[in-house]
């Protein structure tokens, strides 16, 4: 067996393990059940600094204090 075909199987066997982790996760009827969903979501998370979706100005608290933001409701400068 060549070292190729050791990795498509242990690709296979990884996939296999990840498509059984991902239905019992979504039941959440056991203990087993509730370290799938874990595990799951662990690995599918998404590093804070590669998610595209976060906005500097919340994540710095930047914006309005309530007077400002009555100001600008108002139109006024």
């Amino acid at each position: 067996m060549s070292a190729r075909e050791r990795e498509i199987r242990k690709q296979a066997r990884s996939a296999k393990l990840i498509a059984i982790m991902a239905g019992k996760s979504s039941r959440n009827r056991s203990l087993s059940d509730k370290i799938c969903r874990f595990l799951v979501n662990r690995a599918t998370a998404v590093k804070p600094e590669d998610d595209f979706m976060r906005d500097p100005l919340i994540d710095n608290d930047v914006g309005f204090d309530p007077d400002e933001l009555d100001r600008f409701q108002r139109g006024e400068k």
